[in-house]
């Protein structure tokens, strides 16, 4: 079976932003045993080395962005089209984190809508579905089932 990890990101202080790591506490204990979550929080390169000794077939990473959706909304979508998007509080785009990894494993990102931002240890009752419902996604192995991400270009 191959193996997959999925990157739970975002700061659990900040509200909607804590997303990432909300998830991976719904995970925790309840994932097949090819499935590993990390909490990486504010500090995704602090998880470069797991990857690079032991590289995965995919890496799924689960973090909030502003896509001006309805709250709560969940997309997936490469790393190029989340690094053009505005919220999260790491400071490496991850695309230049894991450009040395380039080519070792298929990258994936699971984005929800936030809606608070500012300081919070709760995320918005919308947010709070989204990560439930992402947690039963990630869970069933149905991430391809989450709605691609497209960029809204029309005029506002």
């Amino acid at each position: 079976m191959k193996r997959i990890v999925i990157w739970c990101v975002g700061n659990p202080l900040m509200s909607d932003d804590g997303a990432g790591p909300a998830l991976y506490s719904l995970l925790q204990g309840t994932l097949p045993p090819h499935i590993e979550g990390v909490n990486c929080e504010t500090t995704p390169e602090n998880w470069i080395s797991p990857l690079k000794k032991n590289p995965p077939s995919l890496l799924i990473i689960a973090d909030g962005a502003d896509m001006n959706l309805p709250y709560g909304a969940l997309r997936r979508m490469t790393l190029p089209d989340r690094e053009n998007l505005s919220f999260g509080t790491h400071g490496i785009p991850l695309s230049l984190l894991l450009a040395p990894l380039s080519g070792s494993f298929a990258v994936l990102a699971a984005a929800v809508q936030p809606k608070i931002r500012g300081f919070g240890t709760a995320l918005s009752p919308e947010v709070e579905e989204g990560v439930s419902r992402l947690a039963r996604i990630l869970r069933e192995e149905r991430w391809m089932d989450l709605d691609p991400y497209q960029e809204n270009l029309s005029p506002r």
